[in-house]
């Protein structure tokens, strides 16, 4: 509607006419403006609404989505459910739901694991390490810059209450340890000792609060008994029954398990009894295993002794862990023997619950799997410290790797040789005897079966493919009629050599790289660093002359270099583009690709986290 030729028309009719049509036009406009305003139902499910009437709304709608309640037990092995004596009440909901006898989750650590759990992604798709500890402050704003829809934030977005309840001090930025994913309420409670029985106390009060909600709510449960130390109350682990010879470490660590599974029950009773177990969809998984096995006792990818420890390696034992699902509103009953991953979970949830599942993500829901519907079978990709590993069926190879080395107090630059051991668990079920292979451009040399060779080639070709890429370097050369020398250096890491024509000599390799060409027209080399830890220098000497800065171009739109002095790293990007070239340059230098990250070391932690690491075990 014009207003102006409204009121244009308005002038030239009577009294009466004019007052008639200004009424009706009043009427029609109110109407469209409430018509604009309003919130359908269905966009309020999709998540589609104005904050400010947010608050308005949800009071006259009944609640329709289904409640999730998210249950991580820390550590919990995938053998352990049902084989102990200690799992009466996770026995049961076993027995009553669904149970996935072969989940494997993509990360080997609580921090990394949990990212995984709330993006659907990859460890290393965000820019939170896996390395060590502590978070730089470009770590986590990064994370915030590029994590949109973390699990919390996103269901918040759709009118859930978010809760989060536990032991997790990586789910805060407040200590330098992890990030803030978007819980309405978070009650952690890292920093006690004995947080078992207080995190149940919680969860019970937080329950019986949102029982008179009339929004849907999330509730993510994080118990971190069974992790060390292993220490029981008394009587748990007088009711474990087996035939199996226990050390006491894991006596105490099933001791544990049977803790948490006491006070899991009384969760479950009060779900039930406040009426809320029907309309909730229920998972209870783990973050990561335990290394139990004696020829796993002393990692052979990090070379440190991770018995009845985790995260530096991708064995079975550490990547294994229970998946029980109670679905909403449904009595299935079914156990799955094909292989699902942790970063499945994300997609699994939105699906049930009706919110379109971001393209972005690199899980799939389990939806089809339950409904019959999965007609190709799912494959494996993990990362943890020192490890990268690929896995089809039973089969997995799993690579010593310093991709995602960070600098630090476990890690001082150098890199050393990367090998491969592959593994299969239907001959091989502890992975004892693995094939091992020190350069996958020798493979041959092992004289394997023709067929097994190129597996091990192809799941090699898959962990490339999975890792992000690392950023290229490309230096563009106008030579003068002389003898062109560069020099590439980094303090950390090797320059890994991209490409570069037959006619450039490479005289030296590793953390230096000394280049010489005789050639009278414009070349580019291209590099990489790897790990990406460091920005390169590079010097370039025209004959005797060496090129000084206003000299050298940088990045997409040509900066020239003498125009900064300090954190200039932003000035070399050039995306995925090919910056113009002046052909009147005489060096022109850009990097491609790669995530944005500041090449600062690790800063030191506070008191607390160390007083949260220490208690937790994490750190002596």
């Amino acid at each position: 509607m014009n207003p102006s030729r409204f009121f244009k028309t308005l002038s030239t009719l009577n009294r009466f006419q004019s007052l008639f049509v200004f009424i009706l036009f009043v009427f029609v406009f109110i109407t469209f403006c409430k018509k604009e305003n309003s919130v359908s139902e269905s966009n309020l499910e999709q998540g589609k609404y104005e904050p400010e009437t947010k608050g308005k709304i949800t009071k006259n709608l009944p609640q329709s989505k289904p409640n999730v309640i998210w249950i991580v037990i820390d550590s919990l092995r995938g053998d352990i459910i049902g084989n102990y004596n200690v799992t009466p009440n996770l026995d049961l909901f076993a027995k009553e739901g669904v149970t996935f006898k072969y989940h494997l989750v993509n990360a080997a650590w609580t921090r990394p694991s949990t990212l995984v759990f709330f993006t659907g992604k990859y460890a290393s798709a965000n820019p939170v390490n896996f390395w060590d500890y502590p978070t730089t402050k470009s770590e986590v704003e990064a994370f915030y810059r590029s994590e949109k829809k973390p699990l919390p934030k996103l269901l918040k977005g759709a009118l859930y209450s978010t809760y989060m309840v536990g032991n997790n001090p990586f789910l805060t930025d407040k200590y330098g340890l992890g990030v803030d994913v978007g819980f309405d309420f978070l009650y952690d409670f890292s920093n006690y000792t004995e947080d078992t029985k207080k995190i149940t106390k919680k969860t019970l009060e937080v329950i019986d609060e949102i029982s008179s909600q009339e929004n849907p709510f999330f509730l993510f449960l994080n118990y971190n008994d069974p992790h060390k130390p292993y220490t029981p109350p008394p009587g748990f682990t007088s009711r474990i029954q087996t035939k199996e010879n226990l050390d006491e470490r894991k006596l105490n660590y099933l001791g544990e398990v049977g803790f948490v599974d006491e006070e899991l029950g009384k969760v479950f009773e009060i779900i039930k009894s406040k009426g809320l177990w029907d309309n909730s969809l229920i998972l209870i998984t783990a973050d990561h295993g335990e290394v139990m096995h004696t020829s796993h006792a002393i990692s052979p990818f990090t070379g440190t002794n991770t018995y009845y420890g985790h995260g530096q390696d991708l064995f079975l034992e550490n990547i294994h862990v229970p998946l029980l699902i109670k679905l909403p509103n449904s009595k299935i009953q079914k156990a799955v023997q094909s292989m699902t991953r942790s970063i499945d979970l994300y997609p699994t949830i939105l699906d049930y619950i009706g919110i379109p599942i971001p393209k972005s993500i690199h899980g799939l829901s389990l939806r089809p799997i339950l409904e019959g519907l999965e007609t190709t079978k799912r494959t494996y990709y993990g990362e943890t410290r020192f490890t990268q590993g690929y896995g089809e069926g039973n089969e997995f190879l799993l690579q010593r790797s310093y991709r995602f080395h960070e600098l630090g107090k476990f890690w001082q630059g150098s890199v050393g040789n990367e090998f491969y051991l592959y593994f299969d668990t239907r001959t091989d079920p502890n992975q004892e005897h693995p094939i091992r292979i020190n350069q996958m451009e020798s493979i041959s040399e092992l004289k394997l079966n023709a067929t097994l060779e190129k597996k091990i080639h192809r799941f090699w070709k898959q962990i490339r493919s999975m890792e992000p890429k690392l950023p290229l370097y490309h230096l563009w050369i106008n030579p003068s009629q002389t003898e062109t020398e560069i020099q590439i250096t980094i303090p950390n890491g090797i320059i890994r050599l991209a490409a570069l024509p037959s006619t450039v000599a490479v005289e030296e390799k590793g953390k230096s790289v000394k280049l010489k060409s005789k050639e009278k027209v414009p070349f580019q080399i291209s590099f990489e660093v790897y790990p990406d830890v460091s920005f390169p220098e590079f010097k370039v000497w025209m004959g005797t002359n060496q090129l000084t800065k206003s000299e050298i171009l940088v990045g997409y739109f040509g900066v020239n270099l003498s125009a900064c002095s300090k954190d200039c790293d932003l000035l070399y990007e050039s995306q995925s583009f090919r910056p113009i070239i002046n052909p009147h340059t005489k060096v022109h230098f850009w990097k491609e690709g790669g995530q944005k990250k500041s090449y600062e070391n690790k800063q030191e932690l506070g008191t607390d986290a160390l007083d949260i690491l220490k208690k937790q075990g994490y750190v002596q």
